[in-house]
């Protein structure tokens, strides 16, 4: 029950962190993939919210408790906390996850980064998502050719949430913004920006197909 009130209570933490950044300091909470499969989470967050004030330390210190308490259970070296700072008003927090199904296990929502060709056999139906290329075309999973060649990955977030995903390849196809409330939109050739426009309350799931 410990670990279930902790868990909660670093998710609040963490879900309340608002993009907000200053000149110097990161202005959205990123995440970003390497080859390997290792993926960094940068959250950025305003360090003095409306409803609570957040000492730097302190959150770090819960959150280091609440990594020992995932690494107890599913392996050391799972997930670590990498720094937490503040910075031009803002706190930055970067964890570290050896792959995604950590990520998921310690936040408690889907990341699934995997080949194209089995992310039906995962439960992802792609045939309902609206997808668009690089170009703006709007295209159906089925008329992607060498999808053998291909990843994807899968991004739960909340209403009001922003992310900037940075991938180890070139972007291919997104999910178009119509799709689920949100707005999703290619930054470069390797990064793409999600923000979830759905209700107060409601989730979403973004897709990035890439190579």
């Amino acid at each position: 029950m410990r670990k279930v009130i902790s868990t909660l209570l670093l998710l609040t933490l963490i879900l309340g962190l608002t993009g907000c950044g200053r000149e110097k300091a990161p202005e959205i909470s990123s995440l970003s993939l390497n080859k390997a499969g290792e993926i960094t989470h940068r959250i950025v967050g305003k360090a003095d919210q409306n409803y609570y004030q957040i000492e730097t330390a302190d959150l770090e210190s819960f959150a280091a408790t609440r990594v020992e308490e995932y690494c107890t259970d599913s392996g050391e070296g799972k997930v670590s906390l990498k720094a937490v700072e503040e910075k031009d008003g803002s706190i930055i927090m970067d964890f570290i996850y050896a792959s995604a199904e950590d990520y998921s296990g310690f936040n408690h929502r889907i990341l699934y980064v995997g080949p194209l060709e089995t992310a039906a056999d995962e439960g992802y139906e792609l045939e309902a998502v609206p997808l668009v290329s690089v170009d703006g075309q709007a295209v159906e999973i089925g008329y992607i050719e060498d999808r053998e060649k291909m990843k994807i990955l899968v991004l739960e977030t909340k209403s009001g949430e922003e992310m900037m995903v940075h991938l180890p390849g070139k972007t291919l196809y997104i999910n178009q913004s119509a799709h689920s409330g949100q707005n999703v939109t290619l930054v470069g050739k390797k990064s793409v920006k999600i923000s979830n426009r759905e209700e107060e309350g409601a989730r979403a799931l973004s897709y990035i197909i890439y190579e």
